[in-house]
């Protein structure tokens, strides 16, 4: 039988299965039908000892469900980092780590790939290819800890030197910023690994909304922030998280929008071939690959810059749809609840607000899709005395859940024994 490994080759999968089981919490494992269910077992301990500490479990009617239990507030940096921290690695691949930098630093002047093989044999009686130990090699060289330069015919590689940052009094400050970072900013998994080398931790930042799970798509972020950057064409491969039905979307990536509630970031991409915006949820691409350059990226960024006011959060309608038009009469007490004025005022979203008697407001406002403002709408419950709407199904929507929770409310009362 094949010894368990606990390092990973495949990060998609893995990236799936710890959303779908995990983060998410709702399915046993008898839901995992991708493969048999010793490999469900295999990626379960995988991920219990990356989480170790922060996995819980319960009992359903399906069976038991496991998931992460983390509150932010308490943690110096995202436990989910240490998913990507875990590479595949070979016993050779281990050795080569060690033998290849002892090496150098007994020859500081540097050594090719042949002398390096020979040296290794001569001191600690291991035997490595010349191009084994090349390859190793380049490969730290593109991380960044060997140099190579070229010396005639013979190509010598040296250890690289310490940034000069390190060596500067800014240092420990330039820590500070990168413990913020890790915790902040997308791809935050770059300030850990910083943290990592330096044997540091972050024991200046907490952070009381922190969603965590977005690190999973990182990957797929970089890739998007990389087409943007060059103006190019992307194809994604999309995969529904409701029917896991999987489809393929290809067109201009130009902005990527992040919900400040949720942490949710959706990739706006522009369509040539119906000349219109569409948005895909990050963590529903599964893979996303850079085509060619696209020549009018400048003007499909000017076309999105001015729709961007008329959507209330990412959605740009339909594609037969206008704008559709939300009305809104309110009671605010302009004496006693200023603050909700102010609120409406705040939150609008460039929609008009007029007084149209003492302690009575009409909110008017254009947008692409009036049901993505429907919670905004409802968090004005008790102080909305009309709603009017081109969307007659939005409207209606909030309606029924009006005199839905009325009654509830008047059960209650009569349960109670209320008048």
């Amino acid at each position: 039988m094949a010894e368990f490994q606990e390092l990973i080759k495949n990060f998609d999968r893995i990236r799936d299965y710890m959303r779908q089981f995990y983060i998410y919490g709702f399915k046993v494992r008898g839901d995992y039908d991708a493969k048999s269910g010793r490999t469900y077992d295999n990626e379960r301990r995988r991920i219990e000892g990356w989480m170790a500490g922060y996995v819980k479990s319960d009992y359903g009617a399906k069976g038991k469900q496991v998931y992460i239990d983390v509150d932010s507030k308490r943690i110096s940096q995202n436990p989910l980092y240490k998913a990507w921290k875990s590479k595949s690695v070979t016993d050779n691949d281990i050795l080569l780590h060690f033998f290849l930098a002892d090496m150098l630093l007994e020859h500081p002047e540097g050594l090719t790939a042949g002398e390096m093989s020979d040296g290794i044999s001569e001191a600690y009686g291991a035997a490595f290819e010349s191009q084994t130990v090349r390859n190793k090699m380049k490969e730290y060289e593109a991380l960044g800890i060997f140099l190579s330069q070229r010396e005639g015919k013979r190509l010598v590689y040296r250890l690289a030197p310490c940034l000069p940052a390190e060596k500067g009094p800014l240092w420990p400050r330039l820590l500070a910023a990168v413990s913020f970072f890790q915790g902040e900013a997308p791809a935050g998994v770059v300030g850990s690994t910083i943290l990592d080398r330096e044997d540091a931790e972050n024991l200046l930042f907490r952070f009381k909304h922190l969603f965590l799970v977005h690190t999973l798509e990182d990957g797929i972020l970089l890739t998007l922030l990389q087409a943007i950057r060059e103006k190019r064409s992307i194809r994604a491969e999309n995969k529904s998280s409701r029917t896991g039905r999987v489809s393929w979307a290809e067109g201009v990536p130009l902005k990527i929008f992040v919900s400040s509630r949720t942490g949710r970031r959706y990739l706006c991409l522009y369509v040539p071939a119906f000349q219109r915006f569409n948005n895909l949820r990050l963590d529903s691409i599964v893979s996303a690959e850079p085509l060619e350059p696209y020549e009018e990226y400048d003007r499909a960024q000017a076309d999105l810059k001015r729709n961007l006011d008329k959507c209330w959060g990412v959605s740009f309608g339909n594609r037969s749809s206008r704008q559709e038009e939300i009305c809104l009469k309110l009671f605010i007490d302009e004496e006693k609840e200023p603050y909700v004025l102010n609120r409406l005022y705040r939150e609008g979203r460039g929609g008009e607000v007029e007084r149209i008697r003492e302690n009575e407001f009409l909110y008017r406002g254009l947008f692409f899709d009036t049901n993505e403002m429907l919670s905004w709408v409802k968090s004005f419950t008790g102080r909305i005395l009309d709603i009017q709407g081109s969307n007659a199904a939005a409207v209606a929507k909030v309606v029924q859940d009006w005199e839905t929770m009325y009654r509830m409310y008047r059960e209650t009362e009569g349960e109670n024994g209320a008048v």
